[in-house]
């Protein structure tokens, strides 16, 4: 059986992250401990976790656009997957989600408390 080839991965992976945020965008999903942008503030009130989903969903949906076309688009760029190369393809993109990550928790944090 063939590996499968990291363009393959990253643009699978992309798409599902943006599916994952259409429903945090559009505010279909109520307050749970399995699914959503979870942080303390989040829990604090309804309004909150609302507010704080819908503008991670949006970066969130951002970042897997951002990696499926990077995905699809890179296809004639990218490594065997059994090159030495081809850990370092598959992840170098998805360290974008760490300034993602650090707008939504600076959001987070301008959230009205308790």
């Amino acid at each position: 059986m063939a590996p499968v080839p990291i363009p393959y991965v990253q643009t699978g992976i992309g798409l599902f992250a943006a599916l994952f945020a259409i429903p945090l965008i559009l505010r279909k999903v109520p307050m749970n401990h399995m699914y959503g942008i979870r942080t303390r503030k989040a829990f604090i009130s309804d309004s909150n976790w609302y507010e704080l989903n819908a503008y991670g969903g949006k970066w969130l949906l951002v970042f897997g656009l951002f990696l499926a076309a990077f995905g699809y688009l890179g296809q004639d760029f990218a490594p065997p997957p059994t090159s030495l190369w081809a850990p370092v393809y598959m992840v170098a993109p998805m360290i974008v989600i760490i300034p993602i990550l650090l707008l939504i928790n600076s959001f987070a944090h301008r959230l009205p408390g308790r």
